[in-house]
């Protein structure tokens, strides 16, 4: 598997970080309406008050034409392997530990893309050419 596909991008089962491992952001920042959903179960203090200063972002089309923040993005790799990550900012990742954040070099270069683009990604293996197959919004997931 390319090494594209790892670390940030693992988004199934989504399950609630433990206290000792998520990062709570100082300040005002930006979540997806996935990401709030998910945080709103933890009872941690210090999430919830990071909740509180969050700017919630509408929930994605179904169907976007492009990937943005919240967007889960279906991409078939080099080798014709397929995974999916959904985009997110990297507070929102700190906080729940899944996702892919923008700020990444996966999430920067697929950022934008539509159905159909091909983008690479440089990993510490080189080169990846990584094929937009779908694009699904948040809407698509309710």
């Amino acid at each position: 598997m390319s090494k594209a596909f790892t670390k940030e991008d693992d988004d199934g089962g989504v399950s609630l970080p433990s206290a000792s491992s998520f990062v709570v952001p100082s300040g005002r920042f930006h979540i997806t309406a996935v990401g709030a959903t998910i945080l709103e179960k933890n009872r941690d203090i210090r999430v919830r008050e990071a909740l509180s200063r969050a700017d919630i972002l509408p929930a994605t089309a179904a169907h976007p034409e492009r990937a943005t923040l919240g967007v889960t993005v279906h991409v078939r790799g080099n080798g014709g392997e397929e995974k999916s990550v959904r985009l997110i900012t990297s507070e929102e990742r700190g906080l729940i530990g899944a996702g892919c954040s923008i700020q990444s070099p996966l999430g920067l270069a697929l950022l934008g893309k539509h159905v159909g683009d091909i983008c690479e990604v440089t990993t510490p293996r080189g080169v990846d050419e990584l094929e937009i197959v779908k694009l699904e919004g948040e809407a698509a997931k309710t």
